[in-house]
This record gives C-alpha cells, sequence and structure tokens, in this order.
C-alpha cells in the first residue's frame, strides 16, 4: 500500500498568508483602539477603574490576535521541519493518527477575583461550559481502558493539564479571598475543592459519566468474569474525568479559559459558601467606619476589637496580675469530616486565678491547633455570664491590691 505524504494531511489546514495579514491587522486596530482611549486618560494623576477596565477590554482582543499569530508562526514552523517527512510522527515512534490534535490552541489571559456572597448560585448549579472541540471532547470522555490502538485519544493526558488548571484556580481564588488564611489552612481549604471527592460528585451531578465511556468493571455490576471496581477506584476516576472536562473545554478555543473560570469559581463557591460568607461579614464589619467621621480623623485608624485576636480579647476582659489562662488540647484529634483525611483538633480554654484552678472558658474545635485555640477564646468571650462574675473577682482584686498598696504607703510613712 502507498504511503500518503505529510502534506495531503496538512494542505487543508495550511496558513495563507491572507491569513496571517487579517490577524496582524486585528492587532494593529485593536492596539490603536486601546491608544486612542488610553490618551484620554493621559492627565490622570493615578490610574483608576476606569483605565484599568479599558485595559482589561482591548487586551482581549490583542491577546487573541498574538496568540493566534502565534500559531501561524508554530505552524508554519511545523510544516517546515517535517515538510521532508513521508508520515506525520507523533511522540516520536513513528506512529501516526488522524485523531491526534497537532496543537492545542493557548486560552486567553484571564482575571481571577476573590469570592463574594453574590458568586454562591441561589439554587442548583452553574450550566456546564460545553467543550467546543469534538475531538477533545471524545478524548475527555473516554476511559484509556476503551481504546483499541495507542494512538488513540483518552482522557489520561488531559486529565493532567485539568488537573493544573483547577490547582491553579483553586489557589488563586483561595489566596484573593481570604487575604489571613495561613498558608497551612490555605492548602486545607485547597484540598476540600481539588480532592477526588469533591470532582467526582461535580461529574455525576452534571451526569457527565453518563456520556463517558468505561469499562465494564466500573459499572454498578461489573465485568463479567471479573469483579466490580472498588468505590475508591470509581472516585478517582470520576475525579479525572471531571478534570479531563475541564480541560477540554479550556483548551476547545481562546476563550476557554474565561469561560471555565467564570463556571468553577460559581460551582466551588457552592462547596464552601459557609466560609465564604463568613469572610465577607468578617471584612465588612472591619471596613465599615462611621460615615458622620472624617476619614483623616486619627479614630478611624485606631484597632477596633474585630482586628484583634480572641485571646487578646480575653487576656484583656478577664486577665490581671497573678490570672494565669492556658490552652490545652482536649482529646485526641479527629478526622475532619469535610476533607476525610486532615485532623481536626479540639483546645480548651482553662483559667487559673482569683481562687479558680483549671476553670473551663471554653471550647474551640479547627483543623489547626492556633486556630482552635482562637475559637476556644471566641467561645469563652461569648459566655457572658462567666466573663461578668471572673471580672468582677477581676475588679475586686484590683481594689483589695489598692487598698493593701496604701495601707503599706501609711505604714511607710508613720515609721
Amino acid at each position: 500500500m502507498s504511503k500518503r505524504l505529510y502534506t495531503e494531511f496538512t494542505s487543508k489546514d495550511a496558513t495563507s498568508v491572507s491569513q496571517i495579514l487579517e490577524h496582524a491587522e486585528d492587532l494593529l486596530r485593536a492596539a490603536k483602539a486601546l491608544k486612542k482611549e488610553l490618551d484620554t486618560f493621559r492627565d490622570a494623576p493615578e490610574l483608576n477603574d476606569q483605565i484599568i477596565s479599558v485595559l482589561q477590554r482591548h487586551n482581549k482582543k490583542i491577546l487573541s490576535s498574538t496568540q493566534l499569530l502565534a500559531q501561524h508562526e508554530t505552524a508554519i514552523a511545523g510544516q517546515h521541519e517535517h515538510g521532508s517527512h513521508k508520515v506525520q510522527k507523533l511522540d516520536g515512534d513513528g506512529r501516526s493518527s488522524r485523531n491526534v490534535p497537532t496543537a492545542l490552541v493557548i486560552p486567553s489571559l484571564v482575571a481571577l477575583t476573590r469570592w463574594t456572597p453574590d458568586d454562591i448560585p441561589s439554587s442548583g448549579l452553574p450550566p456546564l461550559p460545553p467543550v467546543l472541540d469534538p475531538t477533545l471532547e471524545q478524548a475527555a470522555l473516554t476511559h484509556a481502558g476503551m481504546t483499541t490502538k495507542p494512538t488513540d485519544m483518552s482522557y489520561e493526558r488531559l486529565e493532567w493539564i485539568g488537573d493544573a488548571y483547577l490547582y491553579l484556580m483553586s489557589t488563586s481564588f483561595i489566596y484573593q479571598t481570604f487575604p489571613n488564611l495561613s498558608p497551612g489552612r490555605c492548602s486545607q481549604l485547597r484540598e476540600r475543592l481539588i480532592k477526588n471527592g469533591t470532582l467526582s460528585n461535580y461529574t455525576i451531578q452534571y451526569e457527565i459519566n453518563k456520556r463517558t465511556r468505561f469499562p465494564a468493571e466500573f459499572d454498578l455490576r461489573g465485568r463479567i468474569g471479573g469483579s466490580a471496581a472498588s468505590q475508591n477506584a470509581k472516585k478517582k476516576v470520576l475525579g479525572d474525568v471531571f478534570e479531563s472536562y475541564v480541560a477540554a473545554a479550556i483548551l476547545g478555543n481562546t476563550e476557554g479559559l474565561s469561560r471555565v473560570s467564570s463556571w468553577i469559581k460559581s460551582l466551588w463557591s457552592t462547596t464552601i459558601a459557609n466560609e465564604i460568607r463568613e469572610q465577607y461579614r468578617v471584612q465588612a464589619s472591619l471596613t465599615y467606619n462611621d460615615p458622620n467621621k472624617d476619614g483623616n480623623d486619627d479614630n478611624s485608624q485606631k484597632v477596633t476589637k474585630q482586628d484583634l485576636n480572641p485571646k487578646v480579647l480575653l487576656s484583656q476582659a478577664v486577665g490581671a496580675k497573678g490570672v494565669k489562662i492556658l490552652y490545652k488540647d482536649v482529646g485526641e484529634p479527629k478526622m475532619d469530616k469535610n476533607s476525610g483525611k486532615l485532623p481536626w483538633y479540639t483546645v480548651g480554654a482553662f483559667f487559673d486565678g482569683f481562687g479558680e484552678r483549671n476553670l473551663q472558658l471554653g471550647l474551640g474545635s479547627a483543623l489547626s491547633k492556633k486556630e482552635a485555640g482562637a475559637n476556644a477564646a471566641r467561645a469563652a468571650l461569648e459566655n457572658k455570664n462567666l466573663i461578668k462574675r471572673l471580672q468582677k473577682k477581676k475588679e475586686e482584686s484590683i481594689e483589695s491590691a489598692k487598698l493593701a498598696e496604701s495601707a503599706q504607703q501609711e505604714y511607710d510613712n508613720w515609721s
């Protein structure tokens, strides 16, 4: 059988000079439009939201044009490099396949901003973005066990790309939304978003699994003459399918990343909705300013109670000379119900002083001992009756100390 030349496979997709000129003209038009709008802000003292909005709007067009030109360059270079070859190569092993794309589209840059309560859907899940490239969609929904030839595409390589995108996007959203969260706690929050349990649930909720081609052992009945895959194995596979679908939706065209990032931001917000709302509530309370006060007033610069660590507030409320507030572990760490594998610590706040010994003020739990201790202090502060009783003892102790000091002073003067 005669072999077909490489050019026979690629001639219909060959880049023409007219296409390059068209995209070059698009780039020039976008750049001129950007310059024209920026000229109106030439005398602005500093960057503002309007300027940023102009940049974002025009940069989208500029990046799209530059990426298309870059793809033309890659395509032409590839044709030149392989022009003398008789067949198209795949990974250098001599095998060829019409099902393997010769290049992937580079997604446009996108700004990943913080979560707000407005991002949380009022009901249901946000609409699933489509995969616009049929080849990538078929690959994303095909298990490696369902391929017949080494060159057939499956979701394995796309899953690798999707995993990286999800890792980056989740990190960015958490970093933007929770500015005061420790790196360790940020990692724990990210784990909740990208673990197999979470992603496999998304796959089932969107019914992506019903569109995916799996080997028989991943069916509920298992394969004939064999056994069904374990629940952990199914969960892992379903999580991989979700990652591959994300990659296919992103790489399907230049606007894929923008659509997917908006969708995944909304989807993830349903998983950590409580944390997002709490963070928004805390930030709103910290940034509140009395409208009757001048913004330059020294009072507006003072530290508010919400800024202080609950441990500091508790010490200010009941602490005194000779008093100790101790934070101790209570029981053995349990397993966090959200992650399924991270330790969940419980810490108690205990009081020594004013005749009290090892008095439990409050208990707190969290993924770190530091945060659990802060929660214990916060619980103690919410026990108003106990705090009032200790504050009364504190006042009595201070008054007694003053009387003793006064009596000592009188004795020293007499002697």
